[in-house]
């Protein structure tokens, strides 16, 4: 089932209006998309909203004052040193409408060149997806049960997914596993230097040599 968000118009635009609107608990955002007359700005409880994007999804029916429209969460504002939300942005969308969106990408399994004291370094931690609404994931997820010391797995070497087209420049790498600087992979312990067999009688030999002597 659709999440609902319920949001309500607002008059008026400025930093001063949305400090008004902090102060009871809500924040600015606008709506925007095709089949639309104009953007239409909103306020949102921030309770609610934060209760939303716990639940992971992107995809919503905002309820603009009993009016519903289907929705993605296409980009929220934090502040610089708080984190704080300050705004929101909500694109306008159809079921038949393909559209493009950034999802995070989450590493799965553990990489076996850990156990000979790799680290894994995520390099690209999301990817801009194209796809019709029904086909957006939650989340990419890339399997590193594979992934060995001096190996890197490249943005090609993302899931194929039905109806999903990803969409990068080049090539770039997402994942690797490395040996820390100055360091070596593990190998088994070997004796320094091996021993000659001992030949049997040659110590009893040496002996009599020396009596004899």
């Amino acid at each position: 089932m659709t999440e609902v968000l319920k949001v309500e118009k607002r008059e008026g635009k400025g930093k001063y209006r949305a400090f008004e609107m902090r102060k009871t608990g809500q924040i600015p955002g606008v709506v925007y998309g095709k089949g639309m007359a104009g953007n239409i700005n909103v306020k949102i409880d921030l309770k609610e909203f934060l209760h939303l994007l716990k639940t992971g999804e992107r995809i919503i029916d905002l309820d603009i004052d009993g009016t519903i429209k289907k929705v993605l969460i296409k980009a929220v504002q934090h502040g610089t040193y708080d984190h704080e939300i300050l705004h929101a942005d909500f694109r306008a969308i159809s079921d038949t409408e393909v559209i493009e969106v950034d999802l995070l990408i989450e590493l799965k399994g553990e990489a076996p060149g850990t156990h000979v004291g790799g680290m894994v370094e995520q390099d690209l931690h999301q990817v801009t997806v194209r796809c019709l609404p029904a086909d957006m994931p939650e989340a990419i997820i890339i399997d590193i049960s594979n992934l060995q010391v001096g190996e890197i797995l490249y943005a090609e070497d993302l899931p194929k997914l039905k109806g999903v087209a990803y969409i990068f420049h080049g090539n770039p790498a997402v994942v690797s596993c490395h040996q820390p600087a100055g360091e070596k992979v593990a190998v088994a312990e070997e004796d320094e230097a091996p021993t000659a067999p001992e030949v049997i009688g040659e110590k009893e030999r040496e002996a009599k040599a020396t009596d004899e002597k």
